[in-house]
């Protein structure tokens, strides 16, 4: 009845769950289609705020944490993550990474 009577409420609970439905599918996308350095990049991609003209993951997390959220193992991740150091795609810092662009490195 609320969302019946009330345009505004009805028009922010659509606009969050087509948000939730395009960040699944997005998952779904990078689960099935990249493997698990693609969905590292493109997860801290998606975390990333700019910041003084630079991408940068202001809340680091753990790498149990982006294991979780892209579907591999901790010591995967954590292989994955040293590899993009020593591309020098990203610089991990205290509480944050910043990503550096392929070309700029």
């Amino acid at each position: 009845r609320c969302l019946k009577e009330n345009f505004d409420v009805t028009h922010y609970v659509m606009r969050k769950l087509i948000q939730r439905l395009r960040m699944a599918d997005r998952r779904i996308e990078s689960l099935a289609l990249l493997d698990v350095a693609g969905r590292v990049v493109r997860l801290l991609r998606d975390m990333a705020e700019t910041l003084g003209g630079e991408q940068v993951v202001v809340r680091k997390p753990s790498k149990q944490d982006i294991a979780k959220m892209v579907g591999a193992s901790r010591e995967m991740v954590s292989r994955v993550v040293k590899d993009l150091e020593l591309r020098g795609l990203i610089e991990m810092g205290e509480g944050r990474i910043v990503l550096r662009e392929a070309g700029s490195a």
